[in-house]
């Protein structure tokens, strides 16, 4: 038993690892999918060609969802942490895994990942050895929905594919319109994108 908690445990941070190290990554990464707050990025491992989906909060490339957690960037050492769901009561203080520790991140998983996604949002206090407690709220408005784009490999969503163009025309529904508000006749409109 004890070998497999070793075994375990080393997956787990290779894994973990991975994931933020493509943190480096992730900006050149592209948008497959976004929801309320969150947006999915697509990547691909440049050893491996497999594809990588993160769920990324607002612009803060630091807190990242992945298919079965969400990861809190702590720096300074964590310490320990106390994560309160939606309005439910707050969870217990809970002292930082030595993963957590080692890897500079509080990491909601397991049940606290299922309190999560059935939440719309989630307060936390994390203590740290050098920067005191930090404190913040997450709006978990659209978690579920790229979760859901996570956990299908995350496709390009039609909203981040180009424009659908007219029948028979040369322009898209967008910039038809855009033409009409600057003020364009139909006559002109159809000249411009007449696909004959």
């Amino acid at each position: 038993m004890y070998k497999k908690c070793i075994k375990w445990s080393t997956v787990s941070i290779i894994a973990l690892s991975s994931t933020i190290v493509a943190a480096g990554n992730l900006t050149e990464a592209t948008v497959a999918f976004k929801s309320g707050n969150w947006k999915v990025l697509r990547s691909t491992d440049q050893m491996t060609d497999k594809t990588n989906c993160t769920g990324i909060y607002k612009e803060d490339y630091g807190t990242q969802l992945v298919s079965d957690s969400l990861f809190l960037p702590a720096r300074g050492g964590v310490e320990a942490v106390t994560l309160r769901f939606g309005d439910s009561p707050a969870e217990p203080l809970r002292l930082a895994s030595d993963m957590e520790k080692k890897v500079g991140f509080v990491i909601v998983t397991g049940t606290e990942f299922s309190k999560l996604i059935a939440s719309n949002k989630l307060r936390y206090q994390i203590s740290t050895l050098v920067n005191g407690i930090i404190s913040a709220e997450i709006d978990l408005t659209g978690a579920k929905e790229a979760l859901a784009s996570i956990n299908a490999g995350c496709p390009i969503s039609e909203k981040a594919e180009a424009p659908k163009k007219l029948e028979n025309s040369l322009c898209s529904e967008k910039l038809v319109s855009n033409m009409k508000a600057q003020g364009l006749k139909e006559a002109q409109i159809h000249s411009i994108c007449n696909n004959n």
